[in-house]
């Protein structure tokens, strides 16, 4: 259920591949496959209150695989991709009482938050 919730995600974004056409299922099917357990698994020890450490691992996880994104979904900010993946992840997994994380999520900080991330992880 994850897997379609993410696919849903990211082809909601909308952004046309480098021929123009849409991002279909098939394009995105091998990252889903490839990333999904990791991602999974890091966003399931949000369900015990979502720790920032937590956080931060599941923000660098998620940066390390939208890399590999890129030429997919060309036009749309690294960090919209990002956030697109870790907002769905804490919708799924993160407790009622890790609401400030969506908070969070949902604030112009993320992005920046984001942008930390990748500038730290590929400098």
């Amino acid at each position: 259920m994850l897997q379609t919730q993410l696919l849903t995600a990211l082809l909601a974004l909308g952004t046309p591949t480098r021929d123009t056409t849409p991002v279909a299922t098939a394009d995105l099917s091998p990252w889903l496959k490839k990333h999904v357990p990791t991602l999974t698994t890091h966003a399931q020890r949000l369900k015990d209150g979502a720790t920032w450490q937590e956080v931060t691992s599941l923000i660098d996880t998620t940066v390390k695989a939208a890399q590999e994104l890129k030429p997919l979904l060309q036009g749309k900010s690294r960090a919209r991709i990002v956030l697109t993946i870790v907002q769905t992840l804490v919708r799924e997994y993160a407790p009622p009482s890790a609401a400030w994380l969506t908070m969070l999520l949902d604030s112009q900080f993320a992005e920046q938050l984001v942008e930390m991330a990748f500038r730290r992880l590929f400098p």
